[in-house]
């Protein structure tokens, strides 16, 4: 398993690789610093549990299927439009509304 709470790792670059999953069912370690998830075929929406106190510098989820609010709290609302944009259905922070 590549994710997890208890895993050590302080950045991980997949950007560009076709990956399907569950964004949603996903775990980050606390001290993850660099998520960049752009360019892929990742479904669901940013796990609520995104907001704990984490360590994120940077966060990246665009260009893929992702859908929902992006929770509040955190630093999730740090991020600005770049990392979110062109998703499916995301909503939030400082994306325009769904069409």
């Amino acid at each position: 398993m590549l994710f997890g709470s208890n895993k050590t790792m302080f950045s991980v670059g997949l950007s560009s690789n076709m990956l399907e999953f569950d964004l949603s069912k996903v775990e980050i370690p606390k001290n993850l610093q660099i998520l960049d998830l752009n360019h892929n075929r990742i479904l669901g929406g940013i796990p609520v549990g995104f907001t704990a106190d984490y360590n994120l510098q940077f966060f990246n989820v665009s260009y893929n299927r992702l859908c929902g609010e992006i929770p509040v709290g955190g630093k999730l609302q740090s991020f600005d439009y770049s990392s979110y944009f062109h998703n499916k259905c995301l909503r939030g922070a400082s994306l325009p509304s769904c069409k």
